[in-house]
């Protein structure tokens, strides 16, 4: 399994925190405008991919129980720790006095469950793709009758490609 550098990780979320306060002081201004209760119902769906895609890859931490050690977090904290002038060991002993090491060993298990899910996709041919939008799914037909079209226009019933 690779490590990810401590690096990567702060530069991704203080990339994330000035996206929400991007976010936040632009939502602040849209709520002048429009009542809350329409912007949290607009948020809702976006707000729920990004639970199901954090609980995705908790779910990939614990059934590969990615556990990094003392030792891949004190390699990932490396650049940081050379940009900051100090040791890493020093720098792993002062997340865990200040009670952040945890912080930092479960987003290098969020990284490295990441990088698993990448280093073991798949990729499928153009043709298969196209085949599985054509399938019949429960969710497909309530958008479909939601947008107004005909359910006699969908698949009687599911249909899977021979194995």
């Amino acid at each position: 399994m690779r490590t990810v550098s401590a690096g990567a990780v702060v530069a991704e979320r203080r990339a994330i925190v000035r996206h929400i306060a991007v976010r936040a002081d632009f939502e602040r201004a849209f709520l002048q405008v429009r009542e809350e209760a329409d912007v949290l119902s607009d948020m809702k769906p976006e707000a729920d991919l990004a639970l199901r895609r954090e609980a995705v890859i908790t779910a990939v931490v614990e059934a590969e129980a990615i556990s990094p050690s003392d030792e891949e977090v004190r390699e990932a904290l490396g650049p940081t720790a050379e940009r900051e002038e100090v040791d890493a060991q020093t720098l792993l002993e002062d997340l865990r006095k200040a009670g952040r090491l945890e912080e930092v060993r479960e987003d290098l298990a969020a990284r490295q469950a990441i990088d698993l899910l990448a280093a073991e996709a798949k990729p499928i041919p153009v043709a298969q793709a196209k085949a599985r939008e054509q399938l019949w799914t429960p969710e497909k037909e309530g958008a479909q009758a939601a947008a107004g079209g005909d359910a006699a226009d969908a698949p009687a019933r599911l249909w899977t490609p021979d194995r």
